[in-house]
This record gives structure tokens, C-alpha cells and sequence, in this order.
């Protein structure tokens, strides 16, 4: 299917993981340690999370964000750690960025709105039918990851006109049929966004 090889996924199972609607908090020694030295071993550039606010889905998206923040904080800190490192922060079918917020916005085509429900459904095989369904879909996440993605397009459409998009000199601006928002932030901005994912929730 084209996924990324298996040797580049590392499961770390983290422990407040348990199957339940609220969590405990994560750990240093549990949860945060691995994905520290994880980052040692790879020396990442970037570093891509969920910038889910607290309260808005399952209680272990918002637990995340807080172990990779904590990891990556000790990680540009440390000797060799990278103070220059990014975060692309992404937003999950509970919460969504505003257009005014989204730093990066990449063009989504037909056939990758095929590949994304392939994927899907072939990794995250146990989460087809959605454990925690929003107000608005009860189905796969990748279909309402979707229909999020096309629905960020219209916005753009709305602002900048169809015209220019169907003008527009890059091919996959002329074929996208969705939009990913992303929020490029330096280690800065991320470590206070996430202490206000917390007190804003």
C-alpha cells in the first residue's frame, strides 16, 4: 500500500493507555523517558502531535500532547538535543484550526482521500467503528477525516475564490479537493501552547 515500513514505527504503549475514558496523567519514568531517548536515537527536525485541548475527545489524545511536550522539552535542553527543533501540531476530528490559525495548509487530492481510508483501515483497524463518535458522524475517523478536509477547502475556496485555485501553477493546487491544517511552532511556542490547551479547556 505504499505505508511507511514497519521499522520506521516505534510502539511505545504508553501506560496510561488502558481502554478508558479518563486516564491517569502520564509519567516521567513510564512515559516520557522512552520518548526521550526515542528522539535521541532519531535526532528528529520535527516533531508532529494532536494540539487537542483538554475535554475535546478522548482523554488520552490531551495526555499525549503533554508527554511529547515534557519529552520534548528535556530533549532541547540535553546534550546534543536540538534547541532549533519543530512542532507541527495538527488538530483531530474533535477540535479543528481556524484557517487564520493553520501556518501550513497542504493540498489534498481525490486518490489521497482513497489512500488515507486504506490506510485506516488497514493500521487502525481495531478504532473502524469510532470508540468515541463526534456529534456529527458516527463512522471511521478517516471518513470524517475527510469530509474535515474537504470542508477546509470550501473555507479557502470562499476566501481566496475558485479561480485561484483553478489557476494556480502547482498541479496539486489545481487538483486538491481538501485542505491539512497545520501549526508550524518553535519549542517556545509549543511548550506555552500546550500549558494553554490545559488552562483554556
Amino acid at each position: 500500500h505504499g505505508f511507511i515500513p514497519s521499522e520506521s514505527v516505534a510502539h511505545l504503549r504508553m501506560g496510561f493507555y488502558k481502554g478508558e475514558l479518563f486516564t491517569e496523567d502520564p509519567q516521567i519514568n513510564r512515559d516520557v523517558l522512552p520518548l526521550l531517548e526515542l528522539m535521541k536515537a532519531k535526532t528528529p527536525d520535527y516533531v508532529s502531535v494532536a494540539l487537542d485541548p483538554e475535554g475535546s475527545g478522548p482523554d488520552t489524545h490531551y495526555k499525549v500532547l503533554q508527554a511529547v511536550s515534557a519529552a520534548c522539552n528535556l530533549y532541547a535542553q540535553g546534550e546534543g538535543g536540538k534547541k532549533d527543533l519543530k512542532v507541527w501540531g495538527y488538530r483531530n476530528v474533535w477540535f479543528r484550526f481556524h484557517p487564520t490559525e493553520a501556518k501550513i495548509m497542504f493540498p489534498v487530492e481525490l486518490g489521497e482521500f482513497a489512500h488515507l481510508n486504506d490506510v485506516f483501515e488497514t493500521c487502525f483497524i481495531s478504532q473502524k467503528e469510532a470508540s468515541f463518535p463526534v456529534p456529527d458522524y458516527d463512522g471511521p475517523f478517516s471518513h470524517w477525516a475527510q469530509m474535515i478536509q474537504a470542508e477546509h477547502y470550501q473555507q479557502l475556496v470562499t476566501l481566496l475564490g475558485q479561480e485561484y485555485f483553478k489557476t494556480h501553477e502547482n498541479p496539486r493546487m489545481r487538483a486538491a479537493r481538501g485542505m491539512v491544517f497545520i501549526n508550524e511552532l518553535d519549542m517556545e511556542e509549543f511548550l506555552n501552547r500546550a500549558r494553554q490547551l490545559k488552562y483554556n479547556a
